[in-house]
Formats: structure tokens, sequence, C-alpha cells
């Protein structure tokens, strides 16, 4: 049973860790650290998943839960594709279609909510990140010594990211039409 006041959860501290990890992560890759920055991103991504598996498994879904997970998701891979546009691994359109997405989605929540609009994440949205989160950590592998000898790893990395970005927008776009529903539907009830 999910109990909304409950804050003080183990999926909430698994939540602010990720935001204490993501500048972590930007100091590590763009000094030049991408071993490090790539085991940070790592533990990133399978916290990402842990908070809400816990979540759901131990039944402490909160309201905090729900409104600090996905500005967490949100930052991340912002701050992950702007330090791999830093570093020369990505191309600056993806961070311009990745916040321009963002953008318009909080400008609509601050208009049509005055806040969070409370909609579940799609089944788009949840592919959008499983593979933004495995193709911008190989991305980010394939820069590192290891990968070196093997440039066909930079080009897989490339594709998963640009299926990512292709899911944000789709999720972005369905996010936005859900949010213009559910408005419709406050205003009619």
């Amino acid at each position: 049973m999910s109990e909304p006041w409950r804050w003080r959860t183990w999926p909430n501290l698994i939540t602010l860790i990720r935001f204490l990890l993501i500048p972590t992560f930007v100091v590590l890759a763009v000094t030049g650290h991408h071993g490090w920055a790539l085991i940070t991103l790592i533990v990133l991504g399978v916290s990402d998943w842990a908070d809400g598996f816990l979540a759901r498994r131990f039944h402490q879904e909160s309201r905090v839960g729900k409104a600090l997970d996905p500005v967490a998701d949100r930052l991340s891979i912002i701050a992950i594709v702007l330090s791999l546009v830093l570093i020369g691994l990505l191309p600056w359109i993806v961070v311009a279609i990745v916040v321009v997405v963002d953008l318009v989605l909080v400008i609509m929540a601050a208009a049509l909510f005055h806040g969070g609009p409370d909609l579940d994440v799609s089944w788009v949205g949840k592919l959008r990140s499983a593979l933004l989160f495995v193709g911008l950590p190989v991305l980010l592998f394939s820069a590192t010594a290891i990968a070196e000898p093997l440039p066909w790893i930079r080009s897989v990395a490339i594709v998963l990211v640009w299926l990512g970005t292709v899911g944000h927008v789709i999720a972005g776009a369905q996010y936005a039409v859900g949010m213009v529903e559910k408005r419709r539907r406050v205003r009619a009830a």
C-alpha cells in the first residue's frame, strides 16, 4: 500500500544518491577519467532501476519518489549527453533535441498544472531510457583504451543513442498529449 506522505524510504535515498552521482560523472568525464566516469555511469543506471524496483517490491512508493525520479532521469540524461558532447563523443544535436523536448514538457506542465501532472511513464519512455542508459555508457566505453582496438563499438553506441533520442521525442510527444488530455478531464470534472 502506497503511503504518499512517506519520503524517508530506501528508494528515495537511492534517488538522492543519483542526484549526487550526476555531478560526479560530469567531473570525471570532462577531466578525462573515462574509466571512472563509466563506472559512475553504470552505478547511475543501476540505481535508476533499483529505486523503482525497491519502491514497487517493498511497497515504498511515495509522492516524493514519483516527483524526484523523473527529475533525476532528465538531469542524468542531459548531464551525460552534454558531457559526451564536451569530450567530443557525441554531436551537439543530441543535446539540443533532449533539452528542447524537456523544456517544452516543463513549460507545459507549469502552464497546465502549476507543477507535475503525475502521469505514468509510457513503455516508449522506458524503452528510450533503456536505449540511452545502454548506448551512452557503451559510447563512453568506446573512448577507453580497452575499446580502442574495437572501432565498431562506437558505431553500435551511436545507433543506440540515436534510437534513444528518437524515443525521447516520441515519449515527449506522448507525455504532452497525456498532459493535454488530463487537463481536459480535470476541466470537465
